[in-house]
This record gives structure tokens, sequence and C-alpha cells, in this order.
């Protein structure tokens, strides 16, 4: 009896301590590079720039290392004249990495985005939905070794939907981009998770 009541705190500390944070000061500091476009709607390469920002924020939110914000990356990147070049790769971001004091980088590709109009009829009425699915993989490097210290993949999904009867309109289809970006966001979470399950265990 005394064993099992000694057991149950053990139990409870033990998964307090792995479910705590890693103190900020002692978390790793990180940059997010801008994410390739391999997808083959060349249209909407534009409207995927968001994920970086998006990703940034979403690994702050695992507290398990510490973010360079965007518009220092930039700089860097443009200091070193690969701004608008599209050459994102180790080499780049170790670059990137030394200019900021930064110790590991985050590289990804957007890999594949569909825009797909659905229309169906619905008792007397009709509906359109407007549905958008995107792809995305990255990688955790440590720009010092170049050791892989995290992958994921994610898929990010997102609808807008119409409805027209008796002659009305209900709601209104968002542009496509406006759907990319929710469905940007509905795989940034899965993403970082993924990148750093390793970081401060």
């Amino acid at each position: 009896m005394k064993t099992q009541k000694l057991i149950l705190p053990l139990l409870m500390l033990a998964g307090a301590c792995a479910g705590a944070k890693v103190p900020f000061e002692q978390r790793p500091l990180a940059c997010v590079m801008p994410f390739t476009y391999s997808a083959s709607e060349a249209q909407y390469a534009s409207s995927v720039t968001g994920l970086q920002d998006l990703l940034t924020a979403a690994l702050m939110q695992t507290s398990r290392i510490r973010l360079v914000e965007r518009a220092r990356v930039d700089a860097a990147l443009k200091e070193i004249q690969l701004a608008s070049s599209g050459a994102i790769d180790s080499n780049t971001a170790a670059q990137v990495g030394k200019l900021l004091g930064a110790r590991y980088a985050v590289l990804g590709s957007i890999t594949a985005l569909s825009v797909n109009d659905e229309w169906r009829s619905v008792k007397i009425a009709e509906k359109t939905d407007r549905k958008v699915e995107v792809s995305a993989e990255a990688r955790l490097v440590n720009l010092e070794t170049g050791e892989l210290l995290g992958s994921g993949k994610a898929v990010g999904k997102a609808k807008s939907s119409e409805k027209h009867a008796f002659g009305g309109k209900i709601g209104e289809l968002a542009k496509p981009e406006a759907i990319i970006q929710k469905a940007l966001m509905d795989l940034t979470d899965d993403l970082a998770e993924d990148l750093v399950e390793n970081i401060g265990k």
C-alpha cells in the first residue's frame, strides 16, 4: 500500500518534467528561411510567402527554440545577395546563420498546391465549394555540424462556399489567395511540432 502511494507522486513528477518547457535563455537560436515553391501551380507562388511568418510564430509557441524575426532574415539574405535568386539551401542558411548568430535553420518547400471548385445541387439550391490543399515539408538543421535535427510534412486544407437559392446568393466564394492563407495556417502547428520533437529532450 505504501509502495502504491509512493509510485503515484513519482509518476506525476515524471510527467511534469517531461512536459516542462525549456527555459527561454537555454533555447537555441534558429532562423526560418523562405520556403521554396516546388508546386506545379506557378500562379500561386506569391500566395504562400506568409508561411515563413506563420511557421516562425508556431515554432515560438512550442517553447523549444528562440527565433530570429523575418525582417532580420530577409536583411541577411539581401546582404549576401540571395534574396531574389531562390537559391535557399544549406550553404545559404549557413551564411545567414553566421550573420545572425543562429545555431539552427529551418529549410522547407511547398511541394503541392491545389485549388478546386466543386459545384453540386442541394435540394432546391445550387452550391459551389472552393477547396484548397497545400502540402509542405521542412527540416531543422544544425548549422554548425550539418546534422539533421528534425523533419516534418504536413497538409493544410481550407474551403469557401457559395449557395444560390430562389435567385439569391448565400455566402460568397473567397479568392484563392485568401483560402490559401487559411490552408497554410492549418498546417503550421503540425509542422512545427514535428521539427522540434527532439529539441530539449
